[in-house]
């Protein structure tokens, strides 16, 4: 187990961090806040409820451990440029989160009819609809496609490259779509990715 850390020393750090963000985001999620913030705008108003969106969205989970687990095991030379985009950007939606508490109020009423808006409903039950400006599924989303789109082994792949990106924008259309976000926090989680982004090309060159 040593030697399988000692050469692989990126997962330990991924290990780390993501005991961390999720001690640091249950914390928040039992915390209720009295002066919330609800980002409903009219334009969540004309998207519409669509159940089927519930599978890119729980792809998102698939997205996230394929893409780490590339550059933890197959391309370390991504890692510190990948673990900067997501560890800075979790670690502050999580500071926004308990300074700026949101929520929305855009749920609809499910009666199961099938396998999807049993799907749907299930993740209603386990995730609150609380901190949720900006989205963590679309920034996580947006940035690990931009750090896997810069690797040189993936460029080589132009299917591939297409795919991520069809996935990457499903992704962030399934929140609105089965009204786990709102408009406005995809916007913001948008404008947090270019923020970051920013940062790590001028002052890494990542």
């Amino acid at each position: 187990m040593k030697a399988f850390l000692e050469k692989y020393n990126g997962l330990k750090y991924l290990l780390y961090f993501f005991i961390a963000y999720m001690i640091g985001f249950m914390l928040l999620e039992n915390h209720h806040s009295s002066r919330m913030i609800i980002t409903d705008s009219w334009i969540d108003s004309y998207i519409p409820f669509n159940e089927y969106f519930v599978i890119p969205y729980i792809l998102w989970f698939v997205f996230m451990v394929l893409g780490f687990a590339y550059f933890v095991f197959i391309n370390q030379v991504g890692i510190k440029r990948t673990y900067f985009y997501l560890f800075l950007g979790m670690s502050l939606s999580l500071l926004i989160y308990a300074l700026i508490p949101t929520g929305q109020n855009l749920r609809v009423q499910l009666y199961n009819e099938n396998i999807f808006q049993c799907l749907v409903s299930f993740i209603y039950s386990v995730d609150s609809s609380t901190n949720v400006c900006p989205s963590i599924h679309v920034y996580n989303s947006v940035m690990m496609c931009v750090s896997l789109l810069k690797s040189q082994r993936i460029k080589q792949y132009s299917w591939l490259c297409v795919a991520i990106v069809v996935l990457t924008v499903l992704i962030c259309l399934s929140t609105v779509m089965i009204k786990q976000h709102a408009f406005m926090d995809i916007v913001w989680a948008l404008i947090l990715a270019m923020v970051i982004y920013y940062i790590g090309k001028r002052k890494y060159a990542f």
